[in-house]
């Protein structure tokens, strides 16, 4: 792999407003899930560095966040904070908060490879799913035009995740590796059509990401030319004493945008799907998918009894 080439982008901008409940009533902390302890001693975020710390240098780290945050950043400063932090002005969606972090690698390394990690993910086998990173990577590198899109192996009929039907079957993997054409996306289906997508064979969209940056770059400037455009000339004063004021102007601009939604599903001629199986995986945007997790690997965080029945804690 090209390390020298690729940079890992984490998204911890979100304000986690469907796990603020939990997190306020069990954990007992009103920060964003990403910042939080949910099992173990390390937050959600640090878990996704140093995940991305095994495939690049701490300088190839990219972490994007939204004003008002920098506190729960800081909490990190102990074990060290890798890379730059960007801090948007507003959480306008995964558009703009995907893009800014992107502009910045692109303006200072255009041939740059780009792997998105979102910071609210559990993945339990963590090696494989790096070796399918890798090789996204190489996909990326041979067929710079396009995105790679880890597609996660469905463990059941989910109706809260986006799904992705694979097309053809593309000869550009490396060895055996499954890599497809996108045929289409599903978004948040109902159960009888999540059981047909299963049987299928369509995937899970991770929103997993890897590319050139140029390349999703091209895809933002095909699709939203505005949004494009709005964060680009800002993108000029990144550094300098006036990028906050720059920022701010041009997020007044912008309206709440979905990244997966508003460009990668129109744009998805230029995006290829990768087979990521074998891999235990979970959005954990729901109380009920966190405990689904810890009761499948029988974990006993210290909140546990505060959230379960009787049975479960007897058990």
């Amino acid at each position: 792999m090209p390390a020298d080439l690729l940079w890992i982008v984490v998204l911890a901008g979100g304000h986690g407003r469907r796990l603020q409940g939990f997190v306020r009533d069990i954990l007992k902390d009103d920060r964003p899930k990403q910042f939080c302890q949910i099992i173990g001693h390390h937050s959600m975020l640090r878990h996704t560095w140093d995940r991305a710390l095994r495939l690049v240098p701490a300088d190839r780290v990219v972490t994007v966040i939204t004003a008002g945050q920098e506190y729960f950043v800081s909490g990190e400063a102990s074990q060290g904070i890798p890379g730059r932090v960007l801090v948007q002005p507003a959480n306008l969606e995964t558009g703009p908060g995907v893009l800014l972090p992107l502009l910045w690698i692109a303006h200072r390394y255009p041939n740059a490879m780009v792997a998105v990690f979102p910071s609210d993910h559990f993945i339990w086998e963590e090696s494989r799913f790096l070796a399918h990173v890798a090789e996204a990577v190489g996909i990326g590198l041979r067929c710079p035009d396009r995105i790679v899109l880890l597609g996660m192996e469905p463990e059941g009929p989910e109706t809260s995740y986006g799904w992705i039907r694979p097309g053809s079957l593309l000869d550009s993997a490396p060895l055996h590796r499954e890599v497809y054409s996108v045929a289409s996306f599903w978004e948040k289906p109902d159960v009888d059509l999540a059981r047909c997508l299963q049987q299928e064979g369509c995937f899970w969209n991770s929103f997993i990401m890897v590319g050139a940056a140029e390349a999703f770059l091209r895809l933002a400037r095909a699709h939203h030319p505005d949004l494009f455009a709005t964060l680009q000339e800002a993108s000029r004063w990144f550094d300098t004493s006036v990028e906050r004021e720059a920022f701010a102007a041009a997020y007044r601009q912008l309206h709440p945008m979905n990244f997966s939604r508003d460009i990668l599903e129109p744009g998805q001629d230029a995006l290829m799907v990768q087979a990521a199986r074998g891999i235990t995986w979970s959005d954990w945007g729901e109380p009920d998918r966190i405990l689904q997790t810890i009761r499948q690997f029988d974990r006993r965080p210290k909140w546990l009894p505060a959230l379960a029945t009787p049975e479960e804690t007897k058990n």
